[in-house]
């Protein structure tokens, strides 16, 4: 990889970017009336869907029927889930805009690097092609896209193989102009809704896979600053020309890495406090749907690895911890010890104390997100399931 070309973050992480755009949460500040246009008359689009699971969902509570009420909210509770990342990510546009041209501005001095550091870099960012971005545009899809392929599967099954071929829906939501439930397959309601369903998953996907894709991006990116400055210190403190001004270039390089985390915080911790409650609720009404249900249904099955929507900030939180907790220790080790110009020496104690900080991504500011988090909420999810059914 010592060829490596960086580039900016739209050039880098290209299907991130278009879902940003497509959901309109990418941060220009160019487009900002556009985007906020473009918002309004999205959420016209799904106004209508939406209000009618509401309202049915309403009526089945008020019915006692319990497994249709959480056939509802475990659809609806995602999809407003993700217009919640709209507006968040609009709110938070400024800050937004600063994680993005920080990564840019590293990236260009990336492009300097030589040898190892080099290599580190360009294989920090290769792992979030793969990973947060591929990976997890993969994963959304797959539940995303599980109501309609599963729809249109079952339909050409039953128009293959019976006599007399069954309508599915994407999801199952009954004509709110009639009383009887069997009407929600007649013409054109039926070919309607499929068609507005299937868009409604679409916009689903673009907006999980681009706002959370974007969380894992820059925290990934927080653990290579570290691990780069760490390394800029030991090679200053082996050279023998510019020692003093490299050491200064580290210590502003270990700033601006620290306000680059107190960003992600400031952007991202009213959605994580978000998801924390969310993923319980979540995790619980799927598996009391499928236990409850009379059939196994696949998508609920599939919906239950939404799991990985509360592992996966757990885990990018928890390595970002796990890098700066090591980080007292490299910049400590990095061979001070030798070098005899007393102002070098007496820079590294401020720069391991400010490295002593712990550094952790927490939830509306309280509550910190790593894998004992994660633990915690399985069990907790696990044991409101166990209520439900008692």
């Amino acid at each position: 990889m010592s060829n490596y070309i960086f580039k900016p973050f739209h050039e880098t992480y290209r299907i991130i970017t278009f879902t940003m755009i497509a959901a309109m949460i990418y941060p220009n500040p160019a487009t900002e009336k556009r985007r906020l246009i473009y918002i309004g008359l999205m959420l016209l689009s799904v106004i209508p869907l939406a209000f009618m699971i509401v309202t049915e969902m309403y009526e089945f509570f008020m019915a006692s029927d319990l497994n249709n009420t959480i056939r509802h909210s475990t659809v609806i509770g995602p999809f407003i889930g993700g217009f919640v990342k709209v507006a968040l990510m609009y709110y938070k546009r400024r800050q937004a805009n600063e994680l993005v041209s920080e990564i840019n501005r590293d990236h260009l001095a990336y492009n300097g690097l030589k040898g190892e550091d080099r290599e580190i870099a360009a294989s920090s960012i290769r792992n979030c092609q793969i990973y947060c971005e591929l990976g997890w545009t993969l994963i959304v899809m797959s539940c995303g896209l599980s109501f309609p392929v599963i729809a249109i599967l079952l339909k050409i099954h039953s128009f293959t193989f019976k006599l007399d071929s069954t309508k599915h829906m994407i999801h199952d939501i009954n004509n709110p102009f009639t009383d009887d439930p069997e009407d929600r397959f007649e013409s054109p309601f039926f070919e309607i809704m499929f068609v507005y369903t299937f868009f409604s998953s679409f916009i689903y996907i673009i907006n999980y896979v681009g706002y959370d894709g974007f969380f894992g991006l820059c925290i990934n990116h927080a653990c290579l600053k570290m691990k780069l400055y760490c390394r800029a210190l030991e090679d200053a403190m082996r050279s023998d020309s510019r020692r003093h001004e490299k050491i200064v270039a580290v210590i502003e390089e270990q700033r601006r890495t620290y306000e680059y985390i107190a960003l992600i915080q400031d952007t991202f911790n009213i959605w994580l406090g978000l998801i924390y409650v969310a993923t319980m609720i979540q995790m619980c009404t799927c598996m009391y749907h499928i236990v409850q249900s009379f059939n196994i249904d696949v998508r609920y099955i599939i919906f239950v690895i939404s799991i990985i929507h509360i592992y996966l900030p757990c885990r990018y939180a928890a390595n970002l911890k796990c890098m700066a907790a090591e980080t007292p220790t490299l910049i400590y080790c990095c061979g001070w010890e030798s070098v005899s110009d007393l102002r070098i020496k007496r820079m590294m104690p401020f720069m391991v104390a400010r490295s002593q900080v712990i550094v952790e991504i927490t939830a509306f500011n309280m509550f910190a997100f790593d894998m004992e988090l994660f633990v915690w909420i399985m069990k907790t999810s696990y044991s409101m399931f166990t209520l439900m059914r008692s």
